[in-house]
Formats: C-alpha cells, sequence, structure tokens
C-alpha cells in the first residue's frame, strides 16, 4: 500500500528490526485488495489507541479504493512529473539520482511517488464536478471576519493595445527590423490622433492575440505586469496613447481605457471558499465509493 510521502521525502526506506520481526497480519481486504498491519505500523506509537488504529485503517481503506478508481479510469502521471519527485528526494538527501537507483528500495519509491502524484491527479478530475458557485452572501460572510484595510487594495489596469513582433522588410533592407516597426507604431498613432478607430487598427495590425477583441485587455493587476508595462502605464492617463516602446520580442503602443481598485481579498477569499467546497466533493465522493464497495476489517488484530 502506498507510503506516506514524508515517508518518501525522509528516506526511510529500510524497516526497522522490530517491523520485520512483526507478523504482517491482514487487517482489512477492500475488494479483491488486501490490506496488511504493515500498511499502518509506521504510524502507529506505544501509546495509539485503538480508535486511532481504527482512523488508520480507514485511511488506507480510502486510497485503496482510490487506487482502484485511478485504474478504471486511467489516471497516469506524466514521466516529468515522477522523475522530478525523484530529483527532489534525491536533492533533500544529498544523494545523486544514481545513488538513489541504486538503493534496493528504488522500484517501491518509484511506485510510491506514481501513486501520490496518481491521487493528486484524481483528486483534481472529481474536483471539477463540484459546484463552485459563490454566493454574495458567503463571500460577504468571509470577509466580514476581518476588517478592510489600505494594504488589501490593489490598483488594477484595462488597456487596449497594438503589439507588432515582425514587419516585412522587403522595401527597406537598409532599416532595421525594430526601427521598422517603430515607424509603423507611430503612423498608426498619427492616424489614431486623427480620428481612426484604435480598436479597428488593432484588429486590422496588432499581433497580439488580444486583437480579436480590439486589443483590449480584461482587467490586470498592475503589481503583476511586467516592469516595462508599469513603467509606461504609470507615465499614462485615460484615454492617452503612449509612445512606441518594446516589451519583450515586439513592440507597441497602449492607452489606458480604465482603472479601479479591489480587495484582493475577495480573490483569495473566493479560492479558499471554491477549494473547500471541491475538498468537501471529493470527501463525499470517497463516501460512495465505500457503499459500493466490499469492505471487510478485521479489527481484532489491531
Amino acid at each position: 500500500m502506498t507510503k506516506h510521502m514524508k515517508y518518501l521525502l525522509s528516506l526511510v526506506f529500510t524497516l526497522s528490526l522490530n517491523t520485520l520481526a512483526a507478523p504482517n497480519s491482514i487487517i482489512a481486504v477492500v475488494n479483491d485488495e488486501l490490506i496488511t498491519f504493515d500498511a499502518i505500523n509506521q504510524d502507529i506509537k506505544p501509546n495509539s489507541t485503538k480508535e486511532y488504529k481504527m482512523q488508520l485503517v480507514d485511511h488506507q481503506i480510502d486510497l485503496a479504493l482510490q487506487l482502484q478508481e485511478i485504474k478504471k479510469i486511467g489516471i497516469e502521471p506524466k514521466v516529468t512529473s515522477i522523475n522530478a519527485s525523484l530529483s527532489d528526494i534525491a536533492s533533500k538527501n544529498k544523494l545523486t539520482l544514481a545513488q538513489l537507483q541504486s538503493l534496493d528500495q528504488f522500484d517501491e519509491i518509484v511506485q510510491d511517488i506514481t501513486d501520490q502524484l496518481s491521487l493528486i491527479g484524481l483528486k483534481q478530475y472529481i474536483a471539477q464536478k463540484a459546484d463552485a458557485h459563490l454566493t454574495a452572501a458567503e463571500i460577504e460572510a468571509e470577509l466580514a471576519k476581518k476588517p478592510n484595510g489600505l494594504n488589501d487594495l490593489k490598483k488594477q489596469v484595462k488597456i487596449a493595445q497594438i503589439a507588432i513582433s515582425s514587419i516585412d522588410q522587403t522595401n527597406s533592407v537598409l532599416q532595421s527590423q525594430d526601427d521598422l516597426i517603430k515607424q509603423f507604431l507611430i503612423d498608426l498613432s498619427h492616424k489614431i490622433e486623427k480620428g481612426t478607430s484604435f480598436s479597428d487598427l488593432a484588429k486590422l495590425h496588432s499581433q497580439d492575440s488580444s486583437y480579436k477583441d480590439g486589443g483590449e485587455s480584461g482587467w490586470l493587476m498592475t503589481d503583476d505586469l511586467p516592469a516595462v508595462f508599469k513603467k509606461e502605464i504609470d507615465k499614462l492617463t485615460k484615454d492617452v496613447l503612449s509612445k512606441p516602446f518594446k516589451a519583450g520580442k515586439g513592440w507597441r503602443i497602449i492607452k489606458i481605457i480604465d482603472t479601479r481598485k479591489i480587495d484582493i481579498r475577495i480573490r483569495i477569499i473566493k479560492a479558499k471558499l471554491i477549494k473547500a467546497k471541491q475538498n468537501t466533493y471529493f470527501k463525499d465522493w470517497v463516501k460512495t465509493l465505500r457503499k459500493d464497495a466490499y469492505i471487510e476489517i478485521f479489527d481484532h488484530k489491531l
């Protein structure tokens, strides 16, 4: 049965002499799979109660049911994700990948990682089906738990842009690509100043995906924008056209359509509430697996 990730990261791969000496009794049956005492032994302390041991068994039953569903659905982690986890384990334990691979328990480690990543994938797959609709009352109730502060207000901006990264150079071989693009944007700026629609020119010339919307963006957090964008935006007021500037591989002209300040707690709270609803949905889904499964627990062995 899958070990805990903390077990992997600490590299406690070898069983103690006491564990080896303990009888590996069958403590539960889940459909056609057996759960043995070895699956919970590492989490049992000398003063652990039977109730606690039963909680460990229940956890193993849930894991077994989920892993069985993973096989049915066909969820498989990417090889790159498995390799990244192996590299992380080796690094945290000051081992090379070759040294990690040389361990007798390497196949078990790979299987444990595969199971863990598959379980994460399963949860994401099932959680997508949850009704994560949030009501205004739910959001307001969370907001009320902490008074609003100035530090919670962040500026957002909505812009329109015309972005050009390449241009036909056949008739201007003596000019650089950058000079040609910059001059082209200057010519467009003159047309806009004379009344030509910014949106129409963006749809016709912009090479950014926003051209379909006339160059308009959604609401952007100014603090999250690249430095060169933020610098240009800080110079502008609403509806004023920027000078051509280079950002990334191309040049662009932009204008501010609108600005606003929002309470960033709302974004955090929404994410928190949605996560909670998805977790509840997943837990309820796991419970339904138990209803259709054959489960037998030999609690007298605990």
